[in-house]
């Protein structure tokens, strides 16, 4: 059966054993779990559209699973494509090093190389000496505002103590200045 059809069905049973249960509140029998349970069994499809989306669920996971190994896969298969490119690049770039030509005209793309410093790769940062390292500003402190919410006085001013809980969804509150 199909996620829509599924679907479909689940509402339509909830609603038949919906109106069922109505009925045996009126009757006053909804006293009794069991009676509620075999009349809902007997009188809709309720357990078996549940059955069958347990099912799905299970095909679902199924899938997943499988959608997720392929990706593992492709991802796989797509980092061996950009070192594979990486390599016919280098391979290209040691030909023209290698004839003294800097630049070539082709049919498909025109190549040049262009005179650039090394790049650096560092493997080792404790080989680096201190006169390189540039010193980081330290980030703001963060405000707690669980713990202001929850003192009792504050020795700072201008604290916006707001009477409700969510402020953007109700009146302006004054602002309470010390």
């Amino acid at each position: 059966m199909t996620a829509p059809a599924i679907e479909h069905s689940m509402r339509r049973q909830t609603e038949a054993a919906k109106a069922l249960l109505v009925d045996l509140r009126n009757q006053g029998a909804d006293d009794d779990a069991q009676l509620v349970a075999d009349t809902i069994e007997g009188e809709t499809n309720l357990m078996e559209a549940i059955d069958e989306a347990i099912a799905e669920l299970d095909e679902c996971d199924v899938l997943v699973t499988g959608l997720k190994a392929k990706e593992a896969d492709f991802e796989a298969r797509r980092k061996a494509i950009e070192k594979r490119a990486d390599r016919i690049r280098a391979l290209i770039e040691q030909a023209m090093l290698a004839t003294d030509q800097m630049s070539m005209k082709l049919p498909t793309a025109t190549l040049s190389l262009s005179k650039r410093a090394p790049g650096l790769i560092v493997t080792d940062e404790a080989d680096i000496p201190a006169k390189y390292w540039v010193e980081q500003p330290r980030p703001a402190p963060k405000l707690d505002k669980k713990a202001l919410k929850h003192s009792e006085s504050t020795d700072g001013e201008g604290i916006l103590r707001h009477p409700c809980r969510a402020p953007s969804r109700c009146m302006p509150a004054a602002r309470l200045w010390q």
